[in-house]
């Protein structure tokens, strides 16, 4: 039972010293880093249906940013690009390290992107948490299949005690 535990829970140390973070994900998630709107995203290839999805982003903000308006400004681009793209709610969160933000949940709709496989379109439920460190953003988002989504928040959990930034 230990053995298994260990290899459910085994992970990878991910660090970039340019964007000064560190955090451990799940161990054979497929990394990427190879985008201009993300520093890093790691994915579950081997989920069926939606890939499970960690991604940390950030984003320069004036000091009058409120919570608000970064969760609005992510609303409105994911709108034009996810289908059914609705929020379901912004709230306080508590990191583990007791610091308070906050965080906003949402569901969209997304279907294979092969046009050749036939599919029914998958429900994809998401949290962003919103941290405000050095004058940026930092954007944590955990995306997954809506029917797995409470089952694997345990991952979020794990990469949220290891997050360091």
């Amino acid at each position: 039972l230990n053995l298994r535990e260990s290899i459910l829970t085994a992970t990878t140390r991910y660090t970039n010293p340019q964007a000064g973070i560190s955090a451990d994900y799940p161990q054979n998630w497929l990394l990427d880093e190879q985008s201009d709107s993300y520093i890093f995203r790691v994915s579950d290839v081997s989920a069926q249906g939606f890939n499970t999805t960690l991604q940390v982003e950030t984003r320069p903000i004036s000091s009058q940013a409120t919570a608000r308006n970064i969760f609005d400004a992510l609303t409105l681009e994911r709108a034009q690009t996810q289908a059914a793209y609705i929020v379901i709610s912004e709230e306080p969160f508590v990191l583990p390290d007791d610091t308070l933000t906050s965080a906003m949940s949402y569901t969209f709709v997304t279907t294979e992107t092969n046009p050749f496989l036939q599919s029914i379109p998958v429900v994809v439920e998401g949290i962003d948490i919103l941290i405000v460190e050095r004058g940026q953003a930092i954007i944590v988002s955990f995306l997954s299949q809506a029917d797995t989504f409470d089952q694997n928040q345990v991952i979020l959990d794990r990469f949220l005690r290891s997050l360091e930034f």
